[in-house]
């Protein structure tokens, strides 16, 4: 499993992303995003809401603004 915060979006939404595998060939989906204004995080997975994992990539995101 990869989780990745690389990608803003053009309304400064980050975007915290997940993949089944390190393969960049493979498709991976967004879990949840980050406002970057407003620092309100949306889940779009509630799946992933408790995962140690996502939970740190948010914080990291968030410690950045």
């Amino acid at each position: 499993m990869e989780i990745r915060t690389d990608y803003t979006d053009d309304q400064n939404y980050t975007h915290v992303d997940y993949w089944e595998t390190e393969d960049d060939n493979a498709e991976g989906r967004t879990i949840a995003i980050v406002c970057r204004d407003t620092k309100k995080v949306y889940f779009i997975d509630n799946g992933f809401r408790t995962d140690y994992w996502v939970k740190n990539a948010i914080e990291d995101v968030l410690s950045e603004l």
